[in-house]
């Protein structure tokens, strides 16, 4: 897998960013056809999320679209590593980075909020172009050598990589006044809360909300959309508002509710550009479950299932 994972890398950079991308427009369909279970897995979240908004015929489409994203999204990665920050900047535009700018001015730190969605790793490297001090933290792959891989081409675009579970560093690397990309969009049990996201009780991480509350860093959603044609376009959102927050312990649900928020709102709109073939939703403990739909119903701020800091 690494001597693979390494060949392709180098096959990727030497070729141009169009024929990439149909290469790996290819690999998406054959993936798409090896990967049934996970499918099958998908097509389920996105009748649980939409009911019968799409037809069969349209999620296969959204599904196919997800799969070859993913797929384009290592592709371009791995080419763009080999790229100048101007041409990055030119094959990347943004908008909203004054949002960041006008945070880190403060001299708390700054976290970009996003998900699995769109190229959430050029998200990355089109930040790294402005010159901030970046740090993104990243799950490791199942093999050390595929990990080590994408993590230099990381780091060759300018971004620290910290660990998910590192947050001594992310702690200190905001109070450096330091800019921190995190994906808050995947199952996690430990450090997690019940809440709702996209309709369904589902475990999410509360460190984003932590570290804000903790740091005064302020918290920024962030994307990377994927054109029709294939072109990326970075769009930096106003960043979410916590001065209404007072209580400690409602402030972190609250404010783990609000990037929730943000996060589905981006996939509601663009459900092709979001990664479904994750099991979001493995199922709470039944006790977990009852309370909180209990405290849903009475309208009341959930703390169910807290497993500690």
């Amino acid at each position: 897998m690494r001597l693979a994972a390494a060949g392709f890398s180098v096959v990727i950079r030497a070729l141009p960013l169009s024929w990439g991308r149909r290469l790996a427009n290819l690999y998406g369909r054959l993936l798409y056809a090896l990967t049934p279970r996970r499918q099958r897995l998908a097509d389920r979240n996105l009748v649980e999320t939409f009911g019968e908004r799409f037809s069969p015929a349209e999620r296969r489409r959204i599904r196919l679209a997800v799969t070859q994203n993913m797929c384009k999204v290592f592709v371009e990665l791995f080419r763009v590593g080999a790229l100048t920050r101007e041409r990055i900047r030119d094959l990347v535009p943004a908008e909203g980075l004054e949002h960041v700018h006008q945070a880190l001015a403060r001299g708390n730190g700054a976290m970009i909020v996003t998900g699995h969605f769109g190229n959430w790793e050029l998200l990355g490297a089109r930040l790294a172009t402005e010159g901030f001090d970046l740090g993104v933290v990243a799950r490791d792959a199942s093999d050390a050598g595929v990990t080590s891989l994408i993590n230099q081409s990381r780091e060759r675009l300018g971004m620290k990589v910290f660990g998910k579970r590192d947050l001594k560093t992310m702690n200190a690397h905001l109070r450096g006044n330091g800019l921190l990309g995190i994906l808050p969009d995947q199952h996690s049990r430990k450090g997690s809360i019940l809440l709702n996201f996209l309709g369904r009780p589902a475990w999410v991480v509360r460190s984003p909300a932590l570290l804000a509350l903790r740091t005064g860093a302020a918290l920024i959603p962030g994307f990377c959309l994927r054109e029709p044609d294939d072109s990326l376009r970075v769009v930096i959102l106003p960043e979410i508002d916590t001065r209404d927050l007072d209580d400690r312990d409602e402030a972190t649900v609250e404010l783990t509710r609000r990037i929730n928020a943000a996060l589905e709102e981006q996939i509601l709109a663009h459900p092709e550009q979001w990664l479904w073939l994750h099991d979001r939703w493995k199922p709470a403990a039944p006790e977990h479950e009852d309370k909180y739909l209990r405290r849903e119903a009475e309208g009341a701020p959930d703390d169910a299932g807290v497993p500690g800091t």
